[in-house]
Formats: structure tokens, C-alpha cells, sequence
């Protein structure tokens, strides 16, 4: 089945993602759905992704087609599949992970036209912080299978949910504890997962107060508990990466006037103490 997905799929991106005659876009849509998770990288990414991005780019969809696409990904079956039973040799995370990487699209058509009342933006806030909470899949490249990439497609849909008008201060607060959770953990990220979610957090900083900034920041100057655990030097270097990417992006905020810049320096320097060597 895959294959001969593929062979309808490769001639539509070969052809500037243009339909042929007698190809029915409901049933493609279906067909790309139902594959969103495979662990066959050239389908998955190059393909599926690639289309979704560009038919939602184009306005193929109407405003019904894209709110049908978007409750999909949302469900248990889709950015919640196996989410709490999915052990790491397994292929779940492919079906989260690209179910997350379909919301940035469908929230940017959002922002230009409207797409969505205020309790459908919510609802997708709502559902990106409970796929937050229960993802414990960080695999970032995996050989043979191509990006799973989890955090860096969620810290984009993060983004692009909180650049909505209808995110409030008091979401983005309830957010913030949620990524430090899921950046503060014993397994390295490797593939500029922090970079990606400063990206979004530098979009959910506009939400709220300086002194709110800074009191979560602190929150991410891990204390170790032990000397002699291993596991503590990972979860302090995905700290020490996370502060500095937050440093140099800041270095380029024009509102900021240095205060939040002085606040990371001084926080990567405590962190230094908590380094063995």
C-alpha cells in the first residue's frame, strides 16, 4: 500500500503539487492521513508533510476541510497514539510527531484569515499542552527511519499557536513549567531541539510580564542532587544549551534594553557551578 502511495503521491510534488484529472482531493487527503505516521521517511516527510504544507499553503482546502484535518490530528488516535505506552523501538512517536507538524500550517491560514472562534484555538492550546505533558519520546534522528523530532515539531506548533491574538497571558504561564519539564531531563537533545523552542518561547514572552520572564527562567538553573550520577551532567548540559540559546536570540530583542540578557548571564553563571568539571 505504501508504495503505491508513493507513486501517486511522488508525480503531484514532481508537478508543483498540482492534482491531476480525476484525482479526488478528500480521498488523497484520507489516504495521506491514514499514512501520516509511517515510518518510511521519504513517504512520511517528503512526501505527506510536504503536500499537507503546501495544499494548506494554497488554500485547497476550504474552511470546513481544514477545521475536519485539524480535529483529526488533534484525537487520541493521532497526536495522543500510544502516547503512554509507546516504548522507544517502537514507530508511534512518527504518527505524534507529524500529527504536531501539521497545527503550524493550519494555525498560519488561521492568522490570515480568521479560520478558527476562540474556543477552537483554545482547544488546540489545550491539546498541545497535554501531548507536552505526556511525550516522553526524545528521539531525534533516527537511521533508517528518518526525523522523529518530537520536541522541535512541538516547540513549532507552540509557536505558532501562541502568536494567536486568543492566547492568553495566563495560558502562556501555565505552558512555561511544561517546557522546562520536558527540556530538564536526563537524555541529551541533539538535534537544536532548544533552538526551536526559544523560538516559541520568544513568542510567549510578548504575553507576559518581564518579572513572569524572569521567575521562570529561574526555574531552569537546575541544582544538581549528586556529584556522582551521570544523568545529572545531561540534564544540566540540556539547561546550559537551552540558556545560551535564549541568550544569543535575546541579543537581538530590541525591547528587551539588556535587562533580561544580564538576568541569563547571571544564571549561566550559577549553572557553571553545578558542572563537575
Amino acid at each position: 500500500m505504501e508504495a503505491r502511495l508513493i507513486d501517486v503521491l511522488q508525480p503531484i510534488k514532481d508537478n508543483n503539487f498540482e492534482i491531476s484529472q480525476g484525482q479526488n482531493l478528500s480521498e488523497l487527503t484520507t489516504l495521506m492521513l491514514q499514512r501520516i505516521g509511517t515510518p518510511d521517511p521519504v513517504l512520511r516527510d517528503e512526501l505527506i508533510h510536504t503536500i499537507f504544507t503546501n495544499f494548506i499553503k494554497r488554500d485547497y482546502y476550504n474552511s470546513d476541510q481544514l477545521k475536519n484535518i485539524l480535529r483529526s490530528v488533534l484525537n487520541k488516535n493521532y497526536l495522543f497514539y500510544r502516547i503512554k505506552m509507546s516504548a522507544k523501538e517502537e514507530n508511534a512517536v512518527f504518527k505524534r510527531s507529524y500529527s504536531v507538524q501539521l497545527i503550524p500550517p493550519i494555525m498560519k491560514k488561521h492568522r490570515q484569515t480568521g479560520l478558527l472562534n476562540e474556543a477552537e484555538v483554545h482547544r488546540v492550546w489545550d491539546n498541545l499542552k497535554r501531548y507536552m505533558e505526556q511525550e516522553k519520546d526524545h528521539r531525534g534522528y533516527i537511521q533508517g527511519k528518518g526525523w522523529a523530532h518530537s520536541m522541535a515539531h512541538a516547540a513549532d506548533a507552540l509557536e505558532s499557536v501562541a502568536a494567536c491574538e486568543e492566547i492568553t497571558r495566563q495560558e502562556v504561564i501555565d505552558m512555561l513549567p511544561v517546557i522546562r519539564r520536558q527540556f530538564l531531563i536526563d537524555q541529551p537533545y541533539l538535534f537544536d531541539e532548544e533552538e526551536r523552542m526559544v523560538t516559541a518561547v520568544m513568542t510567549m514572552f510578548k504575553k507576559i510580564e518581564d518579572r513572569e520572564r524572569v521567575e521562570w527562567l529561574e526555574t531552569l538553573l537546575y541544582l544538581r542532587e549528586s556529584w556522582d550520577d551521570p544523568a545529572e551532567e545531561i540534564i544540566i548540559n540540556n539547561s546550559k544549551h537551552f540558556l545560551r540559546a535564549l541568550y544569543f536570540r535575546n541579543l537581538d530583542n530590541p525591547c528587551d534594553e539588556g535587562h533580561l540578557r544580564r538576568v541569563l548571564e547571571e544564571l549561566l553563571r550559577e549553572l557553571r557551578k553545578q558542572e563537575k568539571y
